[in-house]
Protein backbone atom coordinates (compact mmCIF):
# COMPACT_ATOMS: atom_id res chain seq x y z
CA UNK A 1 0.00 0.00 0.00
CA UNK A 2 1.26 3.61 -0.67
CA UNK A 3 0.92 6.44 0.76
CA UNK A 4 2.23 9.41 2.53
CA UNK A 5 1.70 10.93 5.72
CA UNK A 6 1.17 14.59 6.43
CA UNK A 7 0.32 17.04 9.35
CA UNK A 8 -1.47 19.97 10.04
CA UNK A 9 -2.46 22.69 12.47
CA UNK A 10 -6.29 23.12 12.19
CA UNK A 11 -7.36 26.39 13.93
CA UNK A 12 -11.06 26.74 14.67
CA UNK A 13 -12.22 30.77 14.30
CA UNK A 14 -15.53 31.47 16.69
CA UNK A 15 -17.61 34.41 14.96
CA UNK A 16 -20.28 36.30 17.18
CA UNK A 17 -23.07 33.88 16.24
CA UNK A 18 -21.37 30.79 17.10
CA UNK A 19 -20.14 29.76 13.80
CA UNK A 20 -16.93 29.14 13.18
CA UNK A 21 -14.47 29.27 10.19
CA UNK A 22 -11.39 27.05 10.11
CA UNK A 23 -7.65 27.74 9.35
CA UNK A 24 -5.62 25.05 8.09
CA UNK A 25 -1.56 25.54 8.06
CA UNK A 26 0.88 24.89 6.58
CA UNK A 27 -0.61 26.07 3.61
CA UNK A 28 1.25 23.52 1.27
CA UNK A 29 1.50 19.82 1.21
CA UNK A 30 -0.47 17.03 -0.78
CA UNK A 31 -3.34 16.80 0.97
CA UNK A 32 -3.91 20.23 -0.02
CA UNK A 33 -3.18 19.99 -3.39
CA UNK A 34 -4.57 16.56 -5.10
CA UNK A 35 -7.84 15.74 -5.58
CA UNK A 36 -6.75 11.78 -3.98
CA UNK A 37 -8.23 9.44 -1.42
CA UNK A 38 -7.33 10.04 2.12
CA UNK A 39 -8.07 9.45 5.82
CA UNK A 40 -7.88 12.28 7.92
CA UNK A 41 -7.62 11.98 11.72
CA UNK A 42 -8.40 15.74 13.81
CA UNK A 43 -6.47 15.00 17.62
CA UNK A 44 -5.80 17.39 19.97
CA UNK A 45 -3.17 16.01 22.85
CA UNK A 46 -2.61 13.07 21.73
CA UNK A 47 -6.82 12.15 22.28
CA UNK A 48 -8.19 10.93 18.84
CA UNK A 49 -11.42 13.60 18.75
CA UNK A 50 -12.53 11.99 14.47
CA UNK A 51 -11.25 9.69 12.11
CA UNK A 52 -12.94 10.38 8.66
CA UNK A 53 -12.27 9.76 4.62
CA UNK A 54 -12.25 12.15 1.64
CA UNK A 55 -11.59 12.34 -2.22
CA UNK A 56 -11.43 16.26 -2.06
CA UNK A 57 -8.59 18.20 -0.81
CA UNK A 58 -8.58 18.65 3.03
CA UNK A 59 -8.94 22.18 2.86
CA UNK A 60 -12.01 21.93 0.39
CA UNK A 61 -13.59 18.90 2.85
CA UNK A 62 -12.81 21.04 6.12
CA UNK A 63 -14.56 24.08 4.57
CA UNK A 64 -17.75 21.69 3.52
CA UNK A 65 -17.90 20.57 7.20
CA UNK A 66 -18.24 24.12 8.45
CA UNK A 67 -20.40 25.30 5.47
CA UNK A 68 -22.80 22.77 6.95
CA UNK A 69 -22.39 23.41 10.45
CA UNK A 70 -22.54 27.02 10.19
CA UNK A 71 -26.14 26.82 8.06
CA UNK A 72 -27.17 24.44 11.15
CA UNK A 73 -25.86 27.09 13.65
CA UNK A 74 -27.79 29.90 11.74
CA UNK A 75 -31.13 28.42 10.42
CA UNK A 76 -31.67 26.09 12.89
CA UNK A 77 -32.03 22.95 10.24
CA UNK A 78 -29.48 20.44 8.21
CA UNK A 79 -28.23 21.40 5.69
CA UNK A 80 -28.98 18.40 2.58
CA UNK A 81 -29.35 16.30 5.94
CA UNK A 82 -25.93 16.95 7.50
CA UNK A 83 -25.28 19.17 10.28
CA UNK A 84 -21.54 19.68 9.62
CA UNK A 85 -18.57 18.52 12.26
CA UNK A 86 -19.27 18.47 15.85
CA UNK A 87 -16.15 18.80 17.09
CA UNK A 88 -16.25 22.42 15.57
CA UNK A 89 -19.25 23.11 17.55
CA UNK A 90 -17.41 25.20 20.89
CA UNK A 91 -20.44 24.31 23.21
CA UNK A 92 -19.15 19.97 22.65
CA UNK A 93 -15.47 20.54 21.79
CA UNK A 94 -13.37 23.48 23.93
CA UNK A 95 -9.66 22.91 22.37
CA UNK A 96 -9.71 25.38 19.32
CA UNK A 97 -6.18 24.65 18.27
CA UNK A 98 -6.28 20.67 16.53
CA UNK A 99 -3.62 18.42 14.97
CA UNK A 100 -4.50 16.43 11.52
CA UNK A 101 -3.00 13.48 10.42
CA UNK A 102 -4.09 12.86 7.02
CA UNK A 103 -2.86 9.70 5.32
CA UNK A 104 -2.83 10.42 1.30
CA UNK A 105 -3.01 7.10 -0.53
CA UNK A 106 -1.53 6.46 -3.90
CA UNK A 107 -3.64 7.32 -7.29
CA UNK A 108 -4.57 3.85 -8.04
CA UNK A 109 -7.01 4.51 -4.94
CA UNK A 110 -8.95 7.20 -6.30
CA UNK A 111 -11.78 4.84 -7.29
CA UNK A 112 -11.47 2.28 -4.57
CA UNK A 113 -13.26 4.52 -1.78
CA UNK A 114 -14.80 0.54 0.17
CA UNK A 115 -11.16 -0.04 0.46
CA UNK A 116 -10.02 3.06 1.55
CA UNK A 117 -13.43 3.20 4.18
CA UNK A 118 -12.15 -0.29 5.68
CA UNK A 119 -9.19 1.07 6.64
CA UNK A 120 -11.14 3.99 8.39
CA UNK A 121 -13.23 1.34 10.56
CA UNK A 122 -10.03 -0.89 11.41
CA UNK A 123 -8.26 2.71 12.58
CA UNK A 124 -11.13 4.02 14.54
CA UNK A 125 -11.76 0.22 15.63
CA UNK A 126 -8.26 0.17 16.74
CA UNK A 127 -8.66 3.52 18.69
CA UNK A 128 -11.19 1.62 20.94
CA UNK A 129 -9.15 -1.62 21.24
CA UNK A 130 -5.54 0.13 21.81
CA UNK A 131 -6.68 3.50 23.40
CA UNK A 132 -9.89 2.13 25.43
CA UNK A 133 -12.08 4.85 23.67
CA UNK A 134 -14.32 6.21 20.88
CA UNK A 135 -13.20 8.86 19.09
CA UNK A 136 -15.35 11.27 20.98
CA UNK A 137 -16.95 13.15 17.78
CA UNK A 138 -16.92 9.70 15.53
CA UNK A 139 -20.86 9.15 14.06
CA UNK A 140 -20.21 5.66 11.78
CA UNK A 141 -17.87 3.87 10.48
CA UNK A 142 -17.83 1.24 7.34
CA UNK A 143 -16.41 -2.40 8.02
CA UNK A 144 -15.61 -4.12 5.19
CA UNK A 145 -13.25 -7.34 5.30
CA UNK A 146 -10.38 -6.44 3.07
CA UNK A 147 -7.06 -8.25 3.07
CA UNK A 148 -4.18 -5.44 4.51
CA UNK A 149 -6.71 -3.25 5.83
CA UNK A 150 -5.82 -3.90 9.77
CA UNK A 151 -2.40 -3.53 8.86
CA UNK A 152 -2.43 -0.32 7.47
CA UNK A 153 -4.85 1.38 10.09
CA UNK A 154 -1.98 0.11 12.62
CA UNK A 155 0.92 1.72 10.72
CA UNK A 156 -1.34 4.92 10.23
CA UNK A 157 -2.16 4.41 14.22
CA UNK A 158 1.99 4.92 14.90
CA UNK A 159 2.33 8.17 12.49
CA UNK A 160 -0.20 9.95 14.51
Amino acid sequence: MEYIIEHYTLNLIDQEDNSCRTELSPTKGQALLQERRKLYIIHYKGEILYVGEANHSIKTRFQRGSTSFNYFIRKGKARGGYKGYKWLNKEYNVSRNLSVCVAIFNEKYDHNRSFIEAIEGELVYLVRKKLDYWPKFQHEIHFSNYDGATEIAEQILLNI
